[in-house]
This record gives C-alpha cells, sequence and structure tokens, in this order.
C-alpha cells in the first residue's frame, strides 16, 4: 500500500510540473479550471502509477511522452503540433533537470532504491521539478524556448517538430544508459557528461535557430516595406522634378538678388548624388529589387559614402524574369552584402561603395566593392557568430552561405583589391 500511495504522489508531483511548464511554455492557461482539467490529470497520474517500472525502461519515457502530449493538448484546447512542441520542451528540462537531482543521489543510493524507497523517491522527484520550474523561469532559456515555439508554430515547419521528437527519443537512450550502470562509476559518469553535452548543444542549436529565424523574418518585413517603396521613390522624383522647374520659372521672374541667389542654393542641392543614384536604378526590374537598392543608397549616402552605381541590363534580363520567391532571396542576399559594405566603408577615410550590375548572356553580376580596413577576424568572417564589428554581431554572412547552398541557381565570390572589398553575386538560369 505504501508503495502505491508513494508512486502515486511522485506521478502527481511530476502531472503537476508539466501543468506548469507546459502551460507557461503556450503562454496560456487552461480553458477550463473545473472537472474537466482535473480528470485528464487524474487519468494522466492512473496510467503513469499503472505503467511505473521500478528499473528504468526507454519505452516507458516514450509511453508517457505521448500521453503527455494528449493529455495537454486536451486541457489547454491546442493544436496537436503545439501540444508536442510545448511538452517536447518540458520533457527535454525534465530530463536534465533529473541529472542534475540524481548525480548526487547516485554517490548514496542506487536506481532502485531512487525509484523504491518512499522518502527518497519523493525527495528526489520534488527536487527534480522544483529544478525544472526555475529553469524555465530562467528568462535566457525561456526566451530561446519561447521564440522557438512561436516560430515554429508561426511557419509550421515539421522538421522542427521532428527535431524535438527525436531529442526525445535521443534523451530516453542516454537516460537508460544512465540508470543501467548499478553503481557510482566510470560509465555512469561518462553517460551523465555526454548527456550534460547533449544537452548544451540542444540549446545552442535552439539559440541559433532563433537568430536565423530572426534574421530571415527581418529581410522578409524589409522585402514586403521596399515593393511600396520603389512607386513612392518614383512620385517622388516626379515631385522634386516639377518642384525644381518652378523654383527656376520663380528666378526669372524675380530681380531681387537674394532670392536669386537662394534659389540657386536650393537648385544646387538638389543637383547631388541621390538623383544619379535613381537614375541609375531606373533600369532595375520592379517587384522588391529595385526598392531594396533606393533603400540602402539613401542610408549609405546618409552615413556619407560616396556611392557609386552602374546598371548595364537588357530588358529582359534574367532578373526581369525572376519569380517572386527567388527575388526574396536575392534581396535578402543583397542586403546582407549593401549593409556590410556601408558598414565597412563608413569607417574607412575614402568612404567608397562602387557596384555594378551586368548581364553576360544569361548570366547577371552583381559586384559590389567597398573600401575597408583589415582586421584579425577577415579570414573568418563567414563562421558564424564571428564579425569585424564588434560583439554581437556577424551573423549575416553566415545566414547569406546558407542562403546560397539552399539555391543553386545563386552563386557567389569573394576578393581583395588593395584597399577594396569585392563581393561578386551571379545569378544563372538552371537547366530543367
Amino acid at each position: 500500500m505504501l508503495e502505491v500511495i508513494t508512486k502515486f504522489i511522485c506521478s502527481s508531483i511530476m502531472t503537476i510540473n508539466g501543468f506548469l511548464i507546459v502551460g507557461k511554455i503556450l503562454g496560456k492557461r487552461p480553458i477550463e479550471y473545473n472537472r474537466t482539467a482535473i480528470f485528464w490529470l487524474l487519468i494522466l497520474d492512473i496510467i503513469s502509477l499503472v505503467l511505473y517500472p521500478i528499473q528504468y525502461t526507454g519505452l516507458y519515457t516514450i509511453m508517457i511522452f505521448l500521453l503527455n502530449i494528449m493529455v495537454y493538448k486536451q486541457i489547454f484546447k491546442t493544436s496537436l503540433e503545439e501540444a508536442i512542441i510545448s511538452t517536447s520542451a518540458f520533457m527535454v528540462i525534465l530530463f536534465f533537470a533529473d541529472l542534475i537531482i540524481t548525480i548526487p543521489l547516485r554517490i548514496f543510493f542506487t536506481v532502485p532504491q531512487i525509484r523504491t524507497l518512499p522518502l527518497v523517491s519523493i525527495f528526489a522527484n520534488l527536487l527534480i521539478c522544483i529544478t525544472s520550474v526555475i529553469f524555465i523561469n530562467m528568462n535566457p532559456i525561456y526566451k530561446q524556448l519561447k521564440k522557438f515555439y512561436d516560430t515554429i508554430i508561426v511557419k509550421k515547419a515539421i522538421s522542427n517538430i521532428i527535431f524535438f521528437v527525436s531529442l526525445i527519443i535521443g534523451f530516453s537512450s542516454f537516460a537508460y544508459n544512465i540508470t543501467a550502470s548499478k553503481t557510482f562509476n566510470l560509465p555512469y559518469v561518462l553517460n551523465s557528461v555526454e548527456m550534460i553535452i547533449f544537452v548544451i548543444i540542444t540549446y545552442i542549436f535552439i539559440k541559433n535557430r532563433n537568430n536565423y529565424n530572426e534574421l530571415s523574418d527581418k529581410y522578409d518585413n524589409l522585402f514586403s516595406y521596399i515593393q511600396n517603396f520603389e512607386d513612392w521613390i518614383e512620385k517622388e522624383q516626379l515631385n522634386r522634378h516639377e518642384y525644381k522647374n518652378q523654383l527656376a520659372v520663380l528666378r526669372c521672374l524675380t530681380k531681387e538678388t537674394k532670392v536669386k541667389k537662394k534659389i540657386d542654393e536650393i537648385l544646387e542641392d538638389n543637383i547631388n548624388i541621390e538623383n544619379d543614384t535613381i537614375n541609375s536604378l531606373k533600369t532595375l526590374p520592379k517587384g522588391g529589387f529595385k526598392g531594396l537598392m533606393y533603400y540602402k543608397s539613401a542610408i549609405a549616402q546618409k552615413h556619407k559614402i560616396n556611392l557609386t552605381i552602374e546598371v548595364s541590363l537588357k530588358n529582359k534580363s534574367l532578373l526581369h524574369k525572376l519569380p517572386e520567391q527567388d527575388m526574396r532571396v536575392l534581396c535578402k542576399l543583397i542586403g546582407i552584402y549593401f549593409d556590410n559594405a556601408i558598414e565597412a566603408a563608413k569607417v574607412t577615410k575614402k568612404k567608397i561603395i562602387l557596384i555594378e550590375i551586368y548581364n553576360i548572356d544569361d548570366k547577371v553580376n552583381i559586384i559590389i566593392s567597398n573600401t575597408f580596413r583589415k582586421s584579425k577576424k577577415f579570414a573568418s568572417r563567414n563562421e558564424r557568430g564571428v564579425s569585424t564589428k564588434g560583439s554581437g554581431r556577424g551573423n549575416g554572412l553566415y545566414f547569406a552561405r546558407n542562403l546560397i547552398a539552399k539555391n543553386p541557381w545563386i552563386s557567389e565570390k569573394q576578393d581583395v583589391v588593395d584597399d577594396y572589398y569585392i563581393q561578386e553575386i551571379s545569378i544563372k538560369k538552371l537547366e530543367k
């Protein structure tokens, strides 16, 4: 009887723990706190109690994992995808908390003792749950898990769901190997260390995936914005042209020297590189790319960079025929490379950026050249997290490299000539 009571208390502790953590990850409370929620929690308790083995088995963990998904899906009235991801995140946290608590306990007790001695079992389960609640309330952990969860739910990325389910299977295998060691010996320590490393790698993966998704969303939002920016710029140019004509007429009508001088100053200010740049970009196809070039050119000129753009494209070049999805990819790449050119050029004495866009046969080349200062990190600039612009940067070129790897119709190469860093992007037509 005591054994049954102990098992029931332990399973109840775990059930309540899962209820709290899954609810926090989902970011919502159950629809009903009444008999329905209590009923499903009791179902989870009872089945866990019936299935609970003295000797740990990976199959038990998988079965409880699936049961948790179904129960929390019903309690929180959520979709199957949301239930899988939130429950998986809970299980990963629980595995790590279990490892942290059982390592010191294994010095004094064996696995069967921890799982059968009433006070030890209840104490261990209580500490594991408290530790897991502390973990989920630690801002760095919760922030990354929540961001990852939100991205998966919005984008319906099945690969990420498979990743989390695979994690549970992997952790179950680790847990089985750890509990298989009857004493606190070398195999136990090695398996524990491997599991800790596995947890750390999982956290790093989630964090890097969040950074990748954040950067991707940033350029997706920019793409939507610049499509409207294209029309606005061209209308603004027409208005400015008419405005200049009116000023010229006023100049002829006045005899005041001061007024003429002021009008001349205004006209002179308006005839600058901004107009030259816009005129150079007029032959680019609409649909986002032209707007992006307008926008980045304006940023470059804000930093007082000497920007020169030369476009030599046929009316029906490959660039004009790119479908919207491919154009989005190209805009992300150009956005990254143009940003890097601005960042590098603005800290040099000459502050020069040269952009050439031309086509040869069925290939379009985009070449961005800029003055730059060579740093110690220059050779590893394409690696993740490496930046010559300071800490907290360095995801752009890594993101660009991943994009190119997924899109074989784009290739790139980099070169350095004297004080200029040269980035070349080639767009080619793929054979069907």
